[in-house]
């Protein structure tokens, strides 16, 4: 069979170890997954309650334009339903969109060291794909250079806010600046997944406040509502946009038990604070050990405005001692070499056990690791 050469050379998106994989190969009984950016404290119980609920129509296909849920998200964001759309989570939208729009010859552009599954939807692309670097030590998107580097082959810029894997974000002028600089023809994806951790920083902007009709912004229901199994993300853009998107996504997607775990999940806010609370204290916790346990090292960690941590290790060797070592007592991270920074770890911020645990654990591997550096 003749595979196009993009598609038969592509590397697909490779997941973190889970819970039960490591457990079967190391013979352990308890398993902290710190690894996925996953809510600690489980899904949302109004998403639940509602989706077991729904359980009983399951044989009726879901409503083809999740219609109900559109209105639900307009209300909850003062928008025109006209101006939603919705899909299995963001990067089913972005599938969409990128299916929509770009034509042979047109070009994308975003920067290394971003979100994978982007990076995998579009080298899945007979389009030209071109990664900038980012700023250099700061791990923060050079939109000054991915600005010189539009023309009148680019379709679609993508950025990642808070990006993911560094947790760094673009800040409101620069993005402002930014938008207002790119040709309207020109469209704008900023995955916004993690959202609601970051909008608590005055310095963070939210991309909906800015009526530019290039600009799609998506969000998700995986990371702070804790609803990631059952695959459900958000999209905000223009009327004529969406009625592109809805023509070419699938006609009943999402499914009907995450259409109503998604409306249920937007009122359930004791759960959306206490998850909040839950990072908030997590990322003080390990932020403060992180500075103490790193001091005398040449290692350090990137300040986040997500739910997850950053840690340069240096080099691939120190990732692959740190992260094996760790799985081996139960601690599962995400080794960053898939995101182009192989000499990076992401920690998601756990539950006051997780972050304790790794904190534990980081800490007697960081002696381990000095011991072994004045051997060699």
């Amino acid at each position: 069979m003749n595979i196009p050469y993009y598609i038969r050379y592509l590397k697909p998106y490779v997941p973190g170890k889970s819970i039960e994989e490591i457990q079967r190969e190391y013979n352990l009984e308890k398993i902290y997954k710190l690894a996925s950016n996953e809510n600690p404290l489980g899904p949302s119980p109004l998403a639940v309650k509602a989706m077991i609920s729904a359980m009983n129509n399951i044989n009726r296909y879901p409503d083809v334009g999740a219609l109900k849920l559109r209105e639900k998200i307009a209300e909850k964001f003062n928008k025109n339903v006209d101006n939603i759309i919705v899909g299995s989570g963001s990067e089913g939208i972005m599938a969409v969109i990128l299916r929509s729009f770009l034509s042979e010859g047109e070009e994308m552009i975003s920067s290394k060291n971003t979100f994978i599954g982007f990076q995998v939807l579009a080298r899945g692309r007979n389009n030209n794909y071109i990664e900038v670097p980012m700023i250099e030590n700061k791990y923060e998107f050079d939109l000054d250079r991915i600005k010189k580097l539009v023309n009148e082959k680019t379709k679609i810029i993508y950025l990642c806010n808070p990006n993911n894997p560094t947790g760094t974000i673009i800040k409101r002028n620069e993005l402002f600046n930014f938008l207002t600089d790119i040709p309207e023809n020109t469209l704008i994806i900023i995955d916004e997944a993690y959202f609601e951790y970051a909008r608590e920083f005055e310095e963070y902007p939210d991309s909906l406040e800015y009526n530019f009709p290039n600009v799609i912004t998506l969000r998700t229901f995986s990371k702070i509502y804790g609803i990631a199994g059952i695959r459900i993300g958000y999209g905000f853009a223009t009327k004529e946009i969406v009625e592109i998107l809805l023509k070419v996504k699938l006609p009943f997607e999402p499914n009907s038990l995450a259409q109503e775990g998604a409306i249920a999940a937007l009122d359930d806010f004791e759960f959306i604070e206490k998850s909040l609370k839950t990072n908030r204290e997590g990322y003080r916790f390990l932020s403060e050990k992180l500075t103490e346990i790193l001091k005398k090292t040449p290692f350090k960690f990137i300040p986040s405005y997500a739910n997850f941590i950053m840690i340069n290790l240096i080099n691939e060797e120190n990732v692959n001692y740190f992260n094996s070592e760790l799985i081996k007592r139960g601690i599962i991270v995400r080794p960053l070499k898939p995101f182009g920074l192989s000499d990076c770890i992401r920690v998601t911020i756990g539950t006051e056990e997780e972050n304790t645990a790794f904190i534990k654990h980081f800490k007697e591997l960081i002696t381990e690791w000095k011991k072994l550096q004045k051997k060699s």
